[in-house]
């Protein structure tokens, strides 16, 4: 950024030797001077007609300069139009440096929110996932805290009232009960 604005200064700086030879040239060459003396002379006009509408001055014939002011005067007027065009250009070269950079920030942030928008998704399946997974071990905890709680009470019975010489469970917990236990089966006691 301050490489340009250097760089806008010393164009600025060169500039005015450069209209001051616009001015000397306008002098010497026929054809510079007829442009310098018809910019001038339209100038002069455009300037009068102005005064006469916006001041209110009275309208008369605007009579033209002669050839050493319109020569001077044009010769400045084109003199000036040169630095102010050289101002123009580097503000407008300022203001596409600018867009062109701020568009590079906005895409550079836009990448990098995209990129965190992706990760959050990631995230969030990822946390979605471990969610599902806790509830299935959430299930099987208490399934196996169940078959716990039945396996117990069906051993306490057993241990409680013994079994008979046959190896058979007491008339509370029916043989067949015992015999789906020991197959695997899950037995809910409450139901007995």
């Amino acid at each position: 950024m301050s490489s340009f604005k250097i760089a806008s200064l010393l164009f600025r700086t060169l500039s005015k030797p450069v209209a001051n030879a616009l001015k000397q040239q306008a002098k010497s060459h026929d054809i510079f001077r007829s442009l310098c003396i018809n910019v001038a002379q339209l100038a002069h006009r455009t300037e009068m007609n102005w005064k006469m509408k916006v001041l209110g001055y009275k309208k008369e014939k605007i009579r033209p300069l002669n050839d050493a002011r319109a020569v001077d005067a044009g010769a400045n007027f084109l003199g000036e139009a040169f630095i102010f065009s050289v101002a123009v250009s580097l503000i407008l070269a300022e203001q596409v440096r600018s867009r062109s950079q701020a568009k590079r920030q906005r895409n550079a942030v836009d990448e990098r929110l995209d990129t965190l928008e992706k990760q959050v998704s990631q995230y969030r399946e990822e946390l979605d996932r471990l969610e599902e997974e806790r509830a299935m071990l959430r299930t099987e905890v208490d399934s196996l805290s169940s078959e716990y709680a039945t396996t117990s009470t069906i051993l306490m019975q057993i241990i409680g009232h013994g079994m008979d010489k046959h190896g058979r469970v007491p008339p509370k917990i029916d043989q067949q009960t015992v015999d789906r236990f020991l197959d695997g089966e899950r037995v809910d006691i409450d139901n007995l």
